[in-house]
Order: C-alpha cells, then structure tokens, then sequence
C-alpha cells in the first residue's frame, strides 16, 4: 500500500517548478532590485553607484539577468513536466533525472561561494536543497519497492 507521503511527494517539485518560473519572471523583467543586492556584495557599491559609474557596463548586467531570468523559466518547466508525467508516476527515470536538481542548486551555491567569497550565498541554498532531498527520499519506496522474499526450498 502506498503512503501518503509516498503519493503525494512529487508536488514539492511542482511547487518548486512554479516558484522557479515566478522567480525567473522577476529577473527577466524586473532586474534592478536583483541586482541591487549582488552589487553591493561583490562590488560594495549600490546599483545606483554603478549605474553612474558605469552605465553600459549595469546594462551589461541587466542584459545577463534577463538572459538568466529566461534559462530560470525554462528549467522549471522541464522540472514540472518530468513531475507530472514520470516522476509523479514511479518511473525510475524520472527519479534518477530529478537529482539534477539538488546536483544544480550545490554547484550554483558553491561557485556563487567561491565567486564572491561569502558563505551565505552558500548557506541560502541549503534550505532548498533540503526540500528537494525530501521530495526525492520520501517516495524511495516508490520507485524502488521491497522484492518480495522468496521462500526457500
């Protein structure tokens, strides 16, 4: 019989899959107030300081958020379909395809730690990392169920 975490553990990465499209929405169309923090923490200045600074350079910037806003919301959709079709299922595909996503969140939280050279970035990834290893522990069993013991002769 399957549990009820079991059965319902692949809306954690439906969920995460809008919260990424909604997030990705806001870098692609509204990038100033994303930027305002990431400048201060690895420049020292305000957005506002280096757009007098350096007027091309922070639509350098912007441009890059944009094109980081559009691969946010197309990653999430790939997330979601694989949700909805295998995963939600109990194919082993979709369960092996779905560690992409603690594997991505590590290796952006470290080169973003390494980069600046501030942990925190590090440290404001581990909570989602965290959901998503649950949304891929819980259903084990589900994707990979007790063989039942054969009786020996």
């Amino acid at each position: 019989m399957e549990r009820v975490y079991e059965k319902y553990a692949w809306i954690i990465f439906l969920g995460l899959g809008v919260l990424w499209v909604v997030v990705g929405f806001m870098q692609l169309f509204f990038p100033d107030g994303l930027a305002e923090t990431d400048s201060q923490v690895i420049t020292g200045m305000s957005w506002n300081e280096l757009k007098t600074l350096n007027p091309e350079a922070t639509d350098m910037v912007r441009w890059l958020y944009g094109a980081l806003g559009l691969l946010k919301m197309s990653w999430p959709f790939l997330v979601i379909a694989i949700t909805i079709t295998g995963y939600q299922k109990g194919e082993k595909w979709a369960w092996y395809t779905m560690w992409l996503v603690p594997i991505l969140l590590l290796s952006r939280a470290l080169y973003n730690a390494s980069y600046v050279g501030d942990a925190y970035l590090m440290l404001e990834s581990i909570p989602i990392m965290i959901i998503t290893l649950i949304g891929l522990l819980l259903p084990y069993r589900k994707f990979f169920p007790k063989k039942p013991q054969s009786e020996n002769v």
